[in-house]
């Protein structure tokens, strides 16, 4: 009887343990409806800029106009611009995991890596020779 109450007690623990680590799918949903829309702030910049970005995080810092309020829900996050073929593409990564992949010249948001079993390294993955129309 002592074993079945001990097993019970590891199958719990264990059940908690996984969802703690878990991404709540909600809380990724709102991230990855503001992530879409600095993503298009931050592709429209690089494109319609008369400055040339070399830095990324200057180009992150002028999309959104030197206003940090606008990335403070990112907190505890790695927000990451990565640039292809005159694209901007922002990453959203915990941990140096990816969780969230959006070129910013497409509507939607293009690659949720959160929900995927196997967890991937924070680099781009996307062609954006294949997802942006121009």
């Amino acid at each position: 009887m002592k074993y079945i109450a001990l097993a019970a007690v590891i199958f719990l623990s264990l059940g908690c343990t996984k969802t703690a680590y878990s991404n709540d799918p909600e809380d990724m949903a709102d991230l990855a409806s503001q992530l879409k829309d600095i993503a298009a702030a931050v592709d429209g910049t690089l494109k319609f800029s008369t400055k040339k970005f070399d830095d990324p995080q200057a180009l992150l810092m002028a999309a959104i106009n030197n206003d940090a309020s606008k990335i403070a829900s990112f907190e505890g996050y790695q927000l990451k611009v990565e640039t292809q073929a005159n694209h901007a593409v922002l990453l959203l990564c915990k941990d140096e995991v990816i969780l969230i992949e959006d070129a910013g010249c497409t509507a939607q948001s293009d690659v949720q890596h959160w929900q995927s079993e196997q967890k991937q390294a924070c680099q781009l993955t996307i062609n954006t020779t294949e997802v942006c129309k121009s």
